[in-house]
Order: C-alpha cells, then sequence, then structure tokens
C-alpha cells in the first residue's frame, strides 16, 4: 500500500478511473444515461451518447454492456482510434467471431447474415458500441446505417450505441449523415459533476475506501470544482495528487492551498 493510503487509512485506493460498477456515484447525468442505455436495451435501435473527456462515457458504457444478459444479448465492443470504412467492418466482423471478407460489400453481406443468424436462431440480440465515435472518417459513419438495414425488414436485428466526444454531435447534423441521424432515438450529453454532487462524490469515495473523516476542507471542494469543472476524471486525478502531498506534508486535511499546489503537479 503506497505510503499516502497508509498515512490516511484508506483500505482501497481511492478515486479510480475503473469504479467497482456497484459504487458508482449516482449522479443527475448518470441516472439519464442510465435511462437511456435502458431504453436502447429494452426498444433496440440507435442510441447516442457524447460528452467531454473524462466525463465517464466508456465507463456508462462498460457498466452498460456488463449489465446485458449473455443469453438475450452479445455485445460487440469497437474501439474506434483510426483507419477506414473497410476497418471498422472488419473489427465488427471479428466481434461477431467471423473470419472477415477482403471485400467491403462482401464483409456487409457477411456481417448481416451473422447478425440476423444470432436473433433468429440463437435468440440474441447483437449491440454494437462504437467508442470514440468521433474519430470515425466520414465513409465509416455513412456504413453504419447501411448494417441497420435488412431487406427492408422493420425488425431491428442491430442495436447500435455511438460514444463520443461533442464533435460527434456536429458530425451528425452534416447532410450527408441524415439517414444515420434520423435512427437516433435517444441521446444525452454527459457532463461534470454540479458543486452539490462534487461535495457528495468525494463522501462517497472516501467512504468506499474506508474512510469516514472529511479530508477535504470547504476551500478545497470549490478549488478543486474550479479547476476540474466538475469532470471526473480530472476530479479523481486531482484528488489523489491532494492526497499524496497532504500525506507528504503531514497534513490530516486538504486545504486550499494544497489543491492549488497539487493542481501545479497535474496536467488537467
Amino acid at each position: 500500500m503506497p505510503k499516502w493510503e497508509a498515512f490516511f487509512g484508506f483500505k482501497k485506493t481511492p478515486f479510480t478511473d475503473r469504479p467497482d460498477g456497484k459504487q458508482l456515484f449516482p449522479s443527475t447525468g448518470w441516472r439519464q444515461v442510465s435511462s437511456c442505455l435502458e431504453f436502447l436495451a429494452e426498444h433496440h435501435g440507435v442510441a447516442l451518447l457524447t460528452g467531454e473527456v473524462g466525463a465517464g462515457k466508456s465507463t456508462a458504457a462498460r457498466v452498460f454492456a456488463t449489465g446485458l444478459n449473455p443469453s438475450l444479448f452479445k455485445v460487440l465492443y469497437v474501439h474506434f482510434s483510426s483507419g477506414s470504412a473497410l476497418d471498422l467492418l472488419r473489427q465488427i466482423a471479428l466481434a461477431l467471431d467471423l473470419e472477415p471478407a477482403h471485400f467491403r460489400g462482401d464483409l456487409v453481406r457477411q456481417i448481416a447474415d451473422a447478425v440476423v443468424r444470432l436473433n433468429t436462431s440463437k435468440k440474441q440480440h447483437p449491440v454494437l458500441i462504437c467508442d470514440e465515435a468521433h474519430l470515425l472518417p466520414h465513409p465509416a459513419l455513412e456504413q453504419l446505417p447501411l448494417l441497420l438495414n435488412f431487406d427492408m425488414d422493420s425488425s431491428r436485428y442491430l442495436s447500435l450505441l455511438l460514444i463520443g466526444q461533442t464533435l460527434l454531435r456536429r458530425t451528425l447534423t452534416l447532410q450527408l449523415h441524415e439517414a444515420l441521424r434520423q435512427r437516433v432515438a435517444v441521446h444525452y450529453h454527459l457532463e461534470g459533476f454540479t458543486r452539490e454532487e462534487l461535495d457528495e462524490y468525494l463522501v462517497q469515495q472516501l467512504k468506499a475506501s474506508g474512510v469516514t473523516a472529511p479530508l477535504f476542507a470547504e476551500s478545497a471542494r470549490q478549488a478543486i470544482y474550479q479547476a476540474t469543472k466538475g469532470i471526473p476524471r480530472k476530479v479523481n486525478k486531482l484528488a489523489v495528487a491532494c492526497l499524496r502531498l497532504a500525506a507528504q506534508r503531514s497534513e490530516a486535511t486538504v486545504d486550499n492551498a494544497i489543491v492549488l499546489d497539487a493542481t501545479q503537479l497535474v496536467l488537467l
């Protein structure tokens, strides 16, 4: 156990970027996201989740995916960094346990056949999660509506969750993505904690790690909010830096001065 954790008496590391799914903080934004994703699971179709870097989009997707019944759903997770429409189709084919065909037309038919088989033979509904979707090039985004259409059948064989930064919303307003935009049934933009939620979050994280003492003074909490705008990843990063610095100085409480010094030590 690191010295700073021992100094404050933590039983486990607080403020991690991969929190226990049972101990997620129920902020207003998180509850809204959960409601949107529940709608997607129940009604299928397309959902769009956007937000700033570090707002918790990927965490929401991970919790959503692990909560789906594997006998009823098959999660196809694609984390897109760069590449072409063909690269995207190959990733989807691999997620479907297929050996990707070489040509785009063959790949589309291959994926469509596999999706229909899952629904009809295995009674599993595939959910395609495209993370970092703001990085998808226009031809790749244009490919997605084709995967949602099957011989003019009104059945929804495939659900799609697009996750990305704010840029993704602007991209979907372009005319060439009208077909995809019209299919988006639910959309939520995830923002940071409110000032009140930040206080509650700090208390929850400390308690979940075995500490009930109020380690952050009011002035420190205000300074953390001003520095992070409530973005969870930034809050976690700064809170840990503050606790480490306080332990080094043998201070039992984080005050405004420690937050200001810690802010200089971390890139937010």
